[in-house]
């Protein structure tokens, strides 16, 4: 009897932990929009799991986000990136801020913007420190050899911003990977 208590309370604690485990994913890796992500992931052969990945980093997939920079919405584009990318990609399109709120604007855009900065970076991370930094800051970062030994990855990113910003879009990759 003794035992057959000891393997319910046992079985019991473990559905508990399991639950708990699945409750903090939820809450902290939520994946809303997932249609979007996709279809911007396919059109512009990205991982889906990245675009999810960097909209939980920058915005915690709140779609009304707003920095104090001005990167606006999921993925926190600004204005200007959105206006260059439509004229690098010679697309006859004109936004203004409140276009950056849309959902799907916003993944399209963020998502053109990962696959610009991953044609000029080949490396996965100094596209994200590019991201998050700037690309004309990630230029003299690899100029210098401080920074980088190749002129195409980073040893060491100097800022802390931008050096937590890419740990936290990797840690997050892992989630979304099994899920995406």
């Amino acid at each position: 009897m003794k035992k057959w208590v000891v393997i319910l309370c046992v079985a019991y604690l473990a559905t508990i932990c399991l639950a708990g485990y699945f409750w903090y994913v939820a809450i902290s890796h939520p994946i809303r929009y997932a249609n979007e992500i996709k279809a911007v992931a396919k059109t512009y052969t990205l991982p889906p799991y990245l675009i999810a990945s960097v909209i939980n980093v920058e915005s915690g997939f709140n779609k009304n986000a707003k920095s104090t920079k001005g990167a606006l919405g999921l993925m926190q584009i600004k204005l200007d990136t959105a206006n260059f990318l439509n004229e690098y990609y010679k697309l006859d399109v004109k936004l203004d801020e409140n276009d950056l709120y849309s959902v799907s604007t916003n993944i399209r855009y963020g998502g053109m913007y990962l696959k610009y900065l991953l044609d000029k970076f080949a490396d996965v991370n100094t596209a994200l420190a590019a991201y998050n930094a700037g690309e004309t800051r990630v230029r003299v970062w690899l100029s210098d050899a401080q920074y980088s030994l190749d002129q195409k990855t980073l040893n060491y990113i100097p800022f802390n911003e931008t050096r937590e910003y890419i740990n936290k879009v990797n840690k997050n990759i892992k989630f979304y990977k099994k899920w995406l």
